[in-house]
């Protein structure tokens, strides 16, 4: 009893302490998904020494948010070296922030009790623990965005403004949030403070411009047209069905089962619920327009708030009804993490713990290029597979694969066809039968590479379509 009495004191700090042993025994893991721009981006500030801010036309894409996480990054290895365990500590201190002002918010509605009920839910989720093991910037999205609403509540206006204007420059998904939470507070709780989330807004815009005299453009990167457009009716219909299959995604479809029956039950929406309901229609606001793909990534707020929300939801239950309504929750969060979706569709990989088999299939390809001479440019590989192993494995190889076309078909002498790509081509699928023959694949777990080579170097190429 003193111990569970200890535990649930200090739930916070020892998920955090959890947390940072499972982050040091992955400092090996290499750099994976979209933290390998990054990484890549720091290293062009290291070879600069920070001379230029703006990367595009260098090789680099230029999204439109200020780097502030890849500056971070940087100031790291310019301090300590271009350390790949370096990369993963990084995030430490965002964990830890997340657990800390996670239990803040919690604590204004819930129960001690409750909290730490909270505290391990947010320890099994495996998206949260995906993207800290990755180092995920949205990790730091998100401590970003619990400081600011826990700085809204205590009316901290210095704390305000830093906390909403690093998160509005980390990534211009927060306008939406931080203009929707805005508008809450102001003319619907009537609290005036709240206007001053309206100088992070100013902060982006200033920031906006500057990018704009400097790269020409606000908003949409003519090198990158196809990621940030905006789409017709059918598409944003489209990804408005994919944002609601994510926003049901991990075992979230329970805990939002349970916060609908209570606001019915109810017939009141409480704030921890309000907050929910913020974060969502500011997450579909962004995403439904957007030809972007909609990543479960951009959910992770959501499933964060969900928690205390789903919490709430039950907190009028006996003991044992919240045991079991939590181990339902705990049983298929753990269960979600193991489906996996049909390759046409992709799979966030990023936010599931199965990618952590890629690692050791990669591994077991460049084994096999190395021992059998093959030229690394001679095998196409989509995302991810094709990665230059200086921002990769971050350890002075500079060992790269050439990139496999999402819709051109390459003619390499290889192709390195895998599903952690989320590239699914049926023309390519024909066109490898019909003209390349598979010699090696490497599974693990859910996770394949299937290596073809081209059957005759001086045949023409036959297409054909399913």
């Amino acid at each position: 009893m003193v111990a569970y009495t200890f535990i649930k004191k200090n739930a916070w700090w020892l998920v955090s302490m959890v947390y940072i042993g499972i982050i040091i025994g992955c400092c090996n893991i290499p750099v994976f998904w979209d933290m390998y721009g990054q990484v890549k981006t720091a290293h062009y500030y290291l070879e600069t020494n920070f001379r230029h801010l703006l990367l595009n036309g260098k090789g680099f894409t230029d999204n439109g948010h200020f780097p502030l996480y890849a500056l971070y990054l940087a100031v790291l290895f310019k301090l300590f070296g271009f350390k790949l365990w370096l990369a993963h500590i990084s995030i430490i201190p965002f964990v830890i922030g997340v657990l800390y002002q996670l239990q803040l918010l919690c604590k204004r509605f819930l129960s001690e009790e409750k909290t730490f009920w909270v505290m391990l839910l947010t320890f099994i989720h495996p998206t949260l623990a995906a993207q800290i093991i990755y180092f995920s910037s949205e990790t730091c999205f998100v401590f970003f965005a619990l400081w600011m609403l826990n700085t809204i509540k205590d009316v901290r206006a210095s704390r305000m403004v830093l906390s909403s204007s690093l998160l509005c420059l980390l990534n211009l998904r927060a306008l939406p949030l931080i203009l929707i939470v805005l508008l809450y507070f102001v003319f619907v709780k009537k609290q005036r403070g709240a206007w001053y989330l309206s100088l992070s807004v100013l902060v982006a815009v200033v920031w906006m411009f500057i990018h704009f005299y400097a790269s020409g453009w606000f908003f949409v990167n003519p090198e990158n047209v196809a990621h940030r457009t905006v789409i017709g009716f059918i598409g944003m219909m489209k990804n408005l069905f994919w944002c609601l299959v994510k926003l049901t995604d991990f075992g979230n479809i329970i805990a939002l089962i349970f916060i609908t029956l209570f606001c019915f039950k109810q017939k009141r929406i409480n704030e921890p619920v309000v907050f929910l309901l913020l974060t969502i229609i500011a997450v579909i606001a962004f995403c439904v327009p957007l030809s972007n793909p909609v990543s479960n990534r951009y959910f992770l707020f959501v499933y964060i708030l969900s928690l205390p929300a789903f919490m709430y939801s039950i907190s009028s239950f006996s003991k044992q009804k919240i045991a079991a309504a939590c181990l339902v929750f705990i049983l298929l969060v753990v269960q979600s993490n193991q489906l996996i979706k049909p390759n046409k569709y992709g799979n966030a990989w990023d936010c599931n713990l199965q990618s952590l088999n890629y690692f050791d299939v990669r591994k077991e390809l460049d084994n096999y290029v190395t021992e059998n001479t093959i030229s690394p440019k001679d095998v196409a590989a989509g995302f991810q597979v094709y990665f230059n192993d200086e921002y990769y494995l971050m350890n002075g190889s500079t060992k790269e694969y050439d990139l496999l076309s999402d819709t051109e078909m390459n003619e390499n002498l290889y192709i390195a066809d895998s599903n952690i790509c989320n590239n699914y081509n049926e023309q390519r699928i024909s066109y490898l039968e019909n003209n390349y023959t598979l010699v090696k694949s490497f599974t693990k777990g859910s996770i394949y590479i299937r290596l073809f080579k081209r059957n005759n170097p001086f045949q023409g190429f036959c297409y054909s379509a399913h």
